[in-house]
């Protein structure tokens, strides 16, 4: 097998193990207080990320579709796939702004041909993100005037979904796909109060906090399937759909009272229970179509929507949980083109260039300081995306027909709740890497 290769797998191996998967944060996030964090399920790989979130229905041979198990058919030689993400943000609302950003693992994957009609692959990817900090502010009920409540509300963690697909080409132009995940992860939380007296310089020298770490761990399964039909020499039609089905994932819920001072060392800690349920993630249904001219170009559009209603909270019982969200869609376009992938003259015919744009919605059910009832907020998503995959070496050639891609995206876009005043804008980008190897090829000639 090729040398780099294998090293690579072992580096990365590496890298995971050093990290402990903790290096899966993005920057300042406010919505990800709801539910289990900033869902990353249902978005794709990198390819994807530059095609405005395509790829129900867009097979690749060089690259990894994640999306659709239905796809990973059309991979037919050994592909590793990784990659890092890196995000630039900034935060508004009606009087101040704030601008933030980091980088971190985005994904691994790889897929292996086991025959000329199955392939499998498995991978390792985020789920969802948390990671907010977030200030409030209130005068004291039946104190005196001078006397006010500063409430600060931070998360971090996530949950990181390991996955084992597997596509399989049943009749011609169609296959199908399934794939289980296994998921875990942590999520801390913590809300703390001071109170300060603007008449006494020592009131505000200790803080109480409420400390809340959740451990999930839980199964979920996706179905695939994808069907693409030749029209003519210089097109073809493709149609793909996928099901995630909602999952109840083991909870172990650990809440501590805790009085600490303002440099974060604990005073006093109290736990106040230690209990074991469950946290319900809600399904997602995803349609896609697909049209190429056979060749060198594709376009594609996606439809997602996530029943965020059947979203549960930590319960003793399934389902049992508060519900935090409401239904979301997310409606994708995009397109790829490879001017000539075997020019020897033009390097730049032979890179793939990647367009696109998505829109989505979903509501948050949140509950302001001082009330009961659930307000909903109506949560905007919208960004146009580009990309490119480079050529690396001198290209596909014997004995070991290896590959190599370095890939890009780059997203910019605004998330917005216009009932909050409060506005994201990001800049995303996404670097990786793609080998693709022959490994069970029969020489002719030694």
């Amino acid at each position: 097998m090729y040398k780099p290769f294998r090293a690579l797998l072992l580096i990365s191996g590496l890298a995971i193990g050093s990290q402990q998967l903790q290096a899966q944060q993005l920057s300042n996030s406010p919505y990800s207080r709801f539910g289990v964090g900033d869902l990353v399920h249902g978005t794709g790989s990198i390819r994807s990320a530059a095609m405005g979130q395509v790829g129900v229905a867009n097979g690749s041979a060089a690259l990894v579709n994640d999306i659709n198990p239905a796809l990973l058919y059309y991979n037919n030689s050994v592909t590793f796939e990784a990659t890092v993400a890196s995000e630039l943000k900034r935060l508004s609302d009606k009087n101040t702004s704030q601008v933030d950003g980091t980088a971190n693992l985005g994904n691994l994957s790889l897929v292996l041909p086991i025959s000329r009609r199955w392939t499998t692959g498995l991978g390792l990817r985020p789920y969802s993100r948390v990671n907010y900090t977030t200030i409030s502010s209130a005068p004291v009920t039946g104190a005196e005037s001078t006397v006010t409540s500063y409430s600060e509300y931070t998360g971090s963690g996530g949950i990181n979904e390991v996955y084992f697909a597997h596509g399989v080409r049943i009749a011609n132009g169609l296959t199908v796909g399934a794939s289980g995940s296994f998921l875990f992860g942590t999520i801390d939380r913590q809300e703390s109060t001071i109170l300060v007296d603007s008449e006494d310089s020592t009131s505000a020298l200790q803080k109480t906090l409420i400390h809340t770490t959740s451990k999930y761990s839980g199964l979920m399964f996706k179905g695939g399937l994808h069907y693409r039909k030749k029209i003519s020499d210089k097109a073809s039609l493709g149609f793909g759909g996928t099901y995630t089905t909602k999952a109840n994932i083991g909870t172990n819920r650990q809440v501590a009272q805790e009085r600490r001072f303002l440099d974060e060392s604990v005073i006093s800690s109290l736990v106040t229970d230690s209990l074991e349920g469950y946290t319900t993630v809600p399904q997602m249904l995803q349609l896609g179509l697909s049209f190429d001219n056979n060749r060198n170009w594709s376009v594609g559009a996606d439809f997602t929507q996530v029943k965020g209603s059947s979203f549960r909270g930590f319960s003793l019982e399934k389902e049992g949980g508060r519900q935090e969200l409401g239904d979301g869609f997310r409606v994708g376009i995009g397109t790829e083109i490879t001017p000539d992938a075997g020019s020897v003259s033009s390097y730049l015919k032979r890179v793939t260039y990647r367009f696109g744009g998505y829109f989505g919605s979903t509501d948050i059910n949140a509950i302001s300081p001082g009330n009961t009832t659930p307000t909903t907020h109506d949560l905007k998503d919208m960004a146009v995306t580009w990309g490119f995959s480079l050529p690396l070496g001198r290209g596909v050639r014997p004995p070991d027909y290896t590959q190599a891609l370095l890939n890009t995206s780059f997203t910019v876009g605004q998330l917005e709740a216009k009932n909050t005043g409060l506005k994201e804008q990001y800049f995303r980008v996404n670097l990786g890497v793609t080998f693709n190897n022959r490994w069970f090829v029969k020489r002719k000639f030694d």
